[in-house]
């Protein structure tokens, strides 16, 4: 495996016990939560398929279009210039300068006429009356796409402290009230039910928890920037979701379960690589997850005879190296 690779030279992983990660985002974490196997090839070695999925590219796209609408309103910026900007940007975002020709996606929901449509039409709506005001930092910073990490109270078996780190989109005051304000984007009807899937969850008890300690506010709670997304339209919805004291304390309390299991299997894993043995071995299959969220992309992977798996994996996958440290918002 290249160096440059995986947890190799990855300032997130423990130079003691070079499988183990030291700092957690919501990612990693949701990972290992979901699959320890999956965790080990998506984070551990940094596999991920040779198409990147469209979904993933769609969001992408509009929390970063987001994120300049917010940067250029926050330095005095107007409303409409900030909306030309933020459109130029995204044009210029969605070419794709080798080919020579926009963005190609195949799917009819979320391509780039839905995208810009989705951006112009949220900034319409969200824009200049927008009751969410950005809130600026301390520093003189407005809020906007923040890299965070914090002690979170936990060590790995030789006294490392382990860290919660991660990006969130935007703080922003809603009478006079802190809240934490997150993009998504569905196909489906906009109901209930929808923020409902949020309580619990994994990245937003994190966001709540990195608002109250990596930036001392008193986050009320956060606010989901809800858009349907279709062929002919887009709607938009706003919801709250909620956690109590008690609930973060009890999502924090869990987080020792989590971080050591995975210290075992990571132990284990590089014993068995220092050996010249198959560490995946040391990362269980959760195969009850194997189908969930459309199935999940190494599922062909495992599927196959351990000793073919390495194969199929250069063949069908390419690698990357996944830090949660690495910072953003500078733009």
């Amino acid at each position: 495996m290249p160096p440059s690779f995986g947890y190799h030279e990855n300032s997130s992983f423990s130079p003691l016990s070079p499988m183990f990660q030291l700092a957690w985002d919501s990612t990693s974490l949701g990972e290992f939560k979901t699959c320890p196997r999956k965790y080990y090839y998506s984070i551990v070695l940094g596999w991920e398929p040779l198409e990147t999925s469209v979904h993933l590219i769609f969001g992408l796209l509009m929390h970063s279009a987001a994120e300049h609408y917010d940067h250029f309103r926050a330095s005095g910026v107007s409303h409409e210039d900030a909306m030309w900007r933020t459109l130029a940007w995204a044009m210029a975002a969605t070419w794709n300068k080798a080919l020579g020709r926009p963005w190609m996606s195949v799917d009819s929901n979320k391509n780039r006429l839905t995208l810009i449509r989705t951006i112009v039409w949220h900034m319409d709506k969200y824009g200049e009356n927008d009751p969410l005001q950005t809130v600026i930092l301390s520093d003189g910073r407005p809020a906007v796409e923040l890299s965070f990490h914090f002690a979170n109270g936990y060590a790995s078996q030789d006294g490392e402290p382990l860290l919660t780190c991660g990006h969130m989109d935007r703080i922003a005051k809603l009478n006079s009230e802190s809240y934490i304000v997150d993009k998504k984007s569905t196909k489906n009807t906009i109901s209930a039910s929808f923020f409902a899937q949020y309580s619990p969850d994994n990245q937003f008890s994190t966001y709540m928890l990195a608002g109250r300690v990596a930036f001392q506010l008193p986050v009320k709670g956060l606010i989901v920037d809800a858009a349907q997304v279709a062929v002919g339209f887009t709607r938009f919805e706003r919801g709250l979701v909620e956690r109590t004291e008690g609930q973060i304390n009890e999502w924090v309390d869990g987080l020792g379960f989590w971080f050591a299991s995975a210290e075992s299997c990571a132990k284990r894993g590089w014993e068995l690589e220092s050996a010249s043995g198959d560490s995946s071995i040391a990362w269980p299959m959760n195969d009850k997850n194997c189908s969930m969220y459309g199935g999940c992309s190494f599922r062909k992977i495992c599927s196959k005879a351990p000793g073919q798996r390495q194969q199929w994996l250069r063949t069908e996958f390419r690698q990357r190296q996944w830090n949660p440290l690495s910072k953003r918002g500078d733009i």
